[in-house]
């Protein structure tokens, strides 16, 4: 069996698939499905996060790929996108941690007779690709202005939209995706706090390379494994050196072959599958929906060859809010509210760090 998904932005896999519930449980009690966000596990300091799904629903054949726009919330016909001022004009963007540039779709280029320069070389999910480059001026989005940006661009079909704003558009600020309130905010970088002012969330230190933001406490099965969130992608994605541990170790289903799309219209092959565990600081994520490729992006990373992954926003929307602080290199995970209390009784229990 082969499905088909299609790729946008430089790293981005954009798939439509509705928000899982959670499951919750105790030491000493059964999962309640899509009630509770947390789950303590005895004698563990881990708060574990589940899509409310049964074994059967994990198979890859159950999963919708044929969508191509990112969703915020629980809305299917709502995209994660920020009003962006160009030219005198609104447009909505999406925001996308996955991509290194920004970029605008061909068409609306063409519309705002954006001066052209001479085009680049990017490195896509299919490869390396030259696109055409223009200049944005005047260019508006939350409480930022930007006098002048160059932007790739690309046909509104492949990139699924009027464009998007990449890192090269969110260095040294801060990005808050509030899945609870439904809303998305561009604002000064700062501090992680250094006192426990706030019990609800655990912050997460990462590393910067070529202005991604690498979390440097994640494992799978006890072993470090390099996540990069991509908020312009559905799901997840990993990369091979990954998908050989986790086959070795037995922590996924049986996968199935895929062909991606990527921004560039170039098909890829991948495999669909469904990853039993992840740790990210103290907390675990499972039952993950992952696409594993050998993708050019990796390679430019310098992550080809150790395990590492693209944590997409299907994970994401599990906690009540997530915050990538690039000018600071951490991120801040806000539990929901009943696993935020289940935090707060294991801390005081066991020392477990939150703040």
């Amino acid at each position: 069996m082969r499905t088909r998904l299609r790729l946008t932005g430089m790293l981005a896999a954009l798939l439509a698939m509705a928000p899982a519930g959670l499951c919750a449980q105790t030491a000493g009690g059964q999962a309640s499905a899509g009630q509770t966000a947390g789950r303590q596990a005895a004698g563990a300091s881990d708060f574990i996060i589940t899509p409310s799904t049964t074994e059967d629903q994990l198979d890859p054949r159950h999963f919708d790929l044929t969508e191509q726009q990112t969703r915020i919330g629980r809305d299917q016909g709502e995209r994660m996108t920020m009003p962006v001022e160009i030219a005198g004009g609104t447009y909505d963007f999406v925001i996308d941690t996955g991509s290194q540039r920004t970029i605008i779709a061909t068409e609306l280029a063409q519309k705002l007779a954006l001066p052209q320069l001479p085009p680049v070389e990017i490195v896509s999910m299919a490869g390396r690709v030259t696109v055409p480059v223009v200049t944005l001026s005047g260019l508006r989005y939350g409480d930022h202005f930007v006098e002048q940006m160059d932007a790739l661009s690309i046909g509104h079909a492949d990139l699924g939209g009027a464009g998007l704003i990449g890192l090269d558009g969110l260095k040294d600020k801060r990005l808050t995706l509030d899945f609870k309130a439904r809303r998305m905010d561009i604002g000064q970088s700062r501090r992680a706090p250094k006192e426990q002012d706030d019990p609800d969330t655990i912050v997460v230190e990462a590393r910067s390379r070529l202005g991604q933001l690498i979390l440097v406490d994640s494992r799978i099965d006890g072993k470090r494994v390099s996540v990069i969130l991509d908020t312009g992608a559905e799901i997840s994605v990993g990369n091979m050196a990954l998908f050989d541990k986790l086959k070795v170790k037995k922590l996924l289903i049986p996968p199935t072959p895929t062909t991606l799309t990527s921004v560039t219209g170039v098909d890829v092959p991948a495999l669909f599958t469904v990853v039993r565990k992840i740790s990210i600081g103290s907390v675990a994520l499972e039952n993950v929906p992952m696409v594993f490729l050998d993708a050019a992006p990796f390679a430019e990373l310098d992550l080809a060859d150790r395990p590492a992954m693209l944590l997409g926003m299907r994970m994401l929307r599990m906690f009540d809010q997530v915050a990538i602080d690039f000018g600071n290199r951490h991120v801040d995970f806000r539990l929901r509210q009943s696993a935020a209390d289940s935090a707060a009784r294991l801390a005081d229990a066991t020392g477990a760090h939150t703040r």
